[in-house]
């Protein structure tokens, strides 16, 4: 845990004090000391091939992001640069000036077949069934707001065919549930058969976990094509978070990691990106 961390947390505890919240105060007081005893970035390593920039000359590039029912507001990119495409899959009304091109989910057979959730991941996932005529793609969450220009972030990709952002305080998926618990974020009893039934293969710990929350793609790489679509099926199986499924996978099909470009060790320092709210 990053010591810039503590005071914050402090204040969060002494707020639970404060209130009177005792079961609150060490419920968080006994789920901090664990994250300090257990969480580690050590295994958030990989080894990147050197690749020289890539030439973006002539490619087409989207951004996209998903929004089903209202569960973000949209959030106007501060930086819109020519000749990218930005799209929003969406149900909702999109005002009138915006620079996002809405695609209406509710044309899609899987808008009455799939949870919202479900929908929003399949989309997230799959940016070549719904974006098929882009070279490359960059999907941002809803809660994302677009601060610079996106052209640099894919010339940094080279010769690789997945960006993604480590996980800025935990590298396992085995850590991972303890947050996920404690912050009541998803259905414990199939997120626990879940991560037993990847231990039971032996998936390792500290194994690495990334940060889905910004994903670069590219088209015509089919290793990285298999690679989504195995996680989808993952999700269909267990619908929890996403950042469980992502590792186990990349680890069951042997994916090639020189394929993935890391963006950031934190997305917090990607000043191409803020993330407005938490979810």
């Amino acid at each position: 845990m990053n010591s810039q961390a503590i005071p914050a947390k402090v204040v969060t505890g002494y707020k639970y004090l404060r209130r009177g919240q005792f079961h609150e105060f060490f419920r968080f007081t006994r789920h901090y000391i664990y994250a300090i005893t257990h969480f580690s970035t050590k295994g958030n390593r990989l080894w990147e091939m050197p690749s020289p920039p890539l030439d973006v000359e002539g490619l087409k590039i989207a951004v996209y992001t998903c929004i089903v029912g209202d569960y973000d507001p949209l959030i106007e990119p501060a930086f819109i640069e020519p000749g990218i495409d930005y799209y929003v899959f969406t149900d909702m009304v999109c005002p009138e000036n915006t620079c996002w091109k809405k695609i209406d989910i509710t044309q899609f057979e899987e808008y009455k077949a799939l949870t919202s959730s479900q929908l929003n991941r399949k989309i997230k996932m799959l940016p070549f069934m719904y974006l098929p005529d882009y070279d490359y793609t960059l999907y941002v969450d809803g809660n994302i707001k677009i601060m610079d220009a996106i052209t640099p972030m894919i010339k940094e990709m080279g010769n690789h065919a997945l960006g993604v952002h480590y996980h800025r305080t935990r590298d396992c998926i085995y850590n991972e549930i303890v947050n996920i618990a404690y912050l009541k974020k998803a259905d414990m009893p199939l997120v626990r058969r879940q991560v037993a039934a990847y231990k039971e293969q032996g998936y390792p710990r500290h194994h690495g976990l990334y940060e889905n929350t910004i994903l670069i793609r590219k088209r015509d790489d089919q290793a990285t094509c298999q690679l989504m679509e195995a996680w989808w099926q993952e999700y269909v199986k267990y619908p929890t978070r996403d950042q469980l499924s992502l590792p186990y996978i990349i680890w069951k099909l042997g994916y090639d990691k020189t394929k993935i470009h890391i963006m950031g060790m934190n997305l917090y320092h990607n000043h191409h990106f803020k993330k407005i709210s938490t979810h």
